[in-house]
């Protein structure tokens, strides 16, 4: 894995979980401001309170999704592997002398 795709996934995890961080403060705005009397602030806790649940639901729709790319993309690697062995072993090899061709220099 190249050290630019482990930044992107690093930056991906963080973006979730300030998102999850985010969503969680929201909701313990909303029950913090539970107490307060008014009909304006009801209305902001309604609609901050729908937010949060779309935010809540959009994050696991994402989550899910990208776990089931993944678990496809291993299947498919596996599945490859298993029906072309010598190709397969082919091809980590030219990987293989490519990456120490690389290191050596």
């Amino acid at each position: 894995m190249s050290h630019t795709t482990v930044q992107l996934a690093l930056g991906k995890q963080k973006i979730i979980e300030d998102i999850k961080v985010l969503l969680n403060d929201s909701e313990e705005l909303l029950r913090l401001s539970s107490a307060l009397p008014g009909e304006g602030v009801e209305a902001l806790r309604s609609r901050l309170r729908d937010h949060a649940d779309t935010a809540r639901a959009a994050l696991e729709d994402a989550q899910a999704s990208a776990q089931s790319r993944y678990r496809s993309g291993i299947d498919c690697t596996e599945r490859y592997v298993r029906e072309n062995p010598w190709q397969s072993l082919g091809m980590a090899a030219a990987a293989g002398f490519l990456l120490a061709a690389l290191i050596s220099r």
